[in-house]
């Protein structure tokens, strides 16, 4: 028999003291083999149809009142749909999700929060917090599926949140909440309920040290939607990321302020995380535009290059920016460019706490660089964009047209973008392309 990982669900013909996958320690149990069961009952009590006769015009989305969750939605939440929302522990997932409780009970009725981890008392001071209150919004604090079943039945909400799927548990199946076989039965119970009763089920899930979610991937193949909560604990800026959407994009994201009155919606990313950046040109600072799912976001990127006085290593750190991209983008400078930075300390942060792993930002982290080194500024109101080839070369980015319009309505006035790409002479801003990083610097007086 196979042996499974409690913690993530990784699988291996043979028992290991530590999963491969998580990273966790003793978490493999021997999985006993399920007898299969044939059953004739519908799954959602739908009967067969052609294609051609399903009506489409029933169908019509919940919107949530959050302009920016029904954006990454695709519109809005679709009436017998599974939604799975992961994050880490205190990210804010129970705060965003009763501001969305309450928000949906005002639109639509009833709405059902079951806490399997907070008592109904501890629910409560937190609604008091953020000024949540509805008498259509039931509280249940339990952890037995017949009994969350019981309480669907009986005020048919619009919503269910099931908070965590990791603490329910089901009298069908053995184990402690949160096993495997816990966890695959009651996610099927819970979807086959959302299907059969056309509401719409919020299933909160564990992530791993990795960031992917706990429990076994059937899970999450099972849902309709998968979201991510992201974020830094020292940071109030937090990422809602859609990983998968059978209702609309797969690539779209939702940014939001972590207040004590809970989550405040972010519609202009790029001006929120330009706020504390100085007109007045300083050296080692570049504004970059990147791209969150269709989204294009303007972005303070700051470097700082410090010589070391010929003692010890020298030191290489980033935040926000892919560590083993930069060392890369270092001897880029060193051959092409002729700039020696091994007897300098180079730090490099992304401002606001964002995190990418966009290409289109090396262009921006070599002028940052160069600009720290030679403590010269980048001449005032001009963005970077571009990938950066081993042979200096600047290449072509994703978006760049969306990119140039977000740059121009922030009243920026020029732009360095990639020569190759072909675009239209009716941008409002100045736009310079250049072929190469030695032409960059030129441009930006850096050479």
């Amino acid at each position: 028999m196979p042996f499974r990982c409690g913690h993530c669900g990784y699988q291996s013909i043979k028992w290991l003291g530590r999963c491969p996958n998580c990273g966790e320690w003793d978490t493999f149990l021997e999985e006993e083999k399920e007898a299969k069961e044939v059953t004739v009952s519908s799954w959602i009590g739908d009967d067969l149809k052609p294609i051609s006769a399903i009506d489409l015009t029933e169908v019509k989305r919940l919107t949530c009142g959050i302009g920016e969750i029904d954006r990454l939605l695709g519109g809005g939440l679709i009436p017998g749909g599974v939604v799975l929302f992961g994050g880490e522990p205190g990210i804010g997932k129970s705060t965003l999700l009763l501001q969305l409780s309450q928000s949906l009970a005002e639109r639509y009725g009833n709405v059902l929060y079951v806490s399997g981890e907070e008592s109904a008392a501890q629910i409560k001071l937190r609604a008091s917090r953020l000024g949540v209150e509805n008498d259509h919004l039931y509280v249940l604090s339990e952890q037995s599926l017949v009994r969350i079943v019981e309480a669907v039945e009986r005020i048919d909400p619009c919503a269910l949140i099931v908070d965590s799927i990791q603490t329910t548990l089901s009298d069908n199946a053995p184990g402690e909440p949160g096993s495997l076989r816990q966890l695959r039965e009651t996610s099927v119970e819970l979807i086959r309920l959302t299907k059969a009763r056309k509401m719409v089920t919020f299933l909160v899930g564990h992530i791993t040290k990795g960031g992917s979610f706990a429990g076994p991937k059937t899970i999450e193949h099972l849902v309709d939607v998968a979201i991510y909560l992201e974020g830094s604990r020292g940071e109030d800026v937090r990422i809602m990321r859609s990983v998968k959407n059978r209702f609309g994009a797969t690539n779209e994201v939702a940014v939001f302020q972590m207040l004590a009155s809970g989550l405040k919606e972010i519609t202009n990313p790029s001006r929120f995380f330009l706020e504390e950046h100085t007109v007045e040109p300083r050296a080692g600072t570049v504004v970059v535009p990147i791209v969150e799912g269709t989204r294009p976001i303007l972005v303070e990127l700051q470097a700082l290059v410090s010589p070391t006085g010929g003692y010890g290593v020298p030191q290489r750190r980033c935040s926000g920016l892919d560590y083993n991209r930069v060392l890369l983008l270092l001897a880029v400078i060193e051959r092409r460019l002729g700039i020696h930075t091994g007897g300098a300390d180079v730090y490099l942060s992304l401002a606001g706490g964002l995190e990418t792993r966009e290409r289109a930002v090396d262009l921006g982290v070599i002028a940052a660089i160069v600009s720290s080194l030679r403590d010269r500024p980048l001449p005032a109101q001009t963005v970077l964009v571009g990938e950066v080839g081993l042979s200096g070369e600047v290449r072509g980015v994703k978006k760049l047209r969306e990119r140039i319009t977000e740059t121009g309505k922030l009243g920026y006035e020029r732009i360095i973008v990639p020569a190759k790409v072909k675009l239209s002479s009716r941008a409002k801003i100045e736009v310079i392309p250049v072929e190469t990083i030695e032409e960059a610097m030129d441009a930006l007086a850096l050479g």
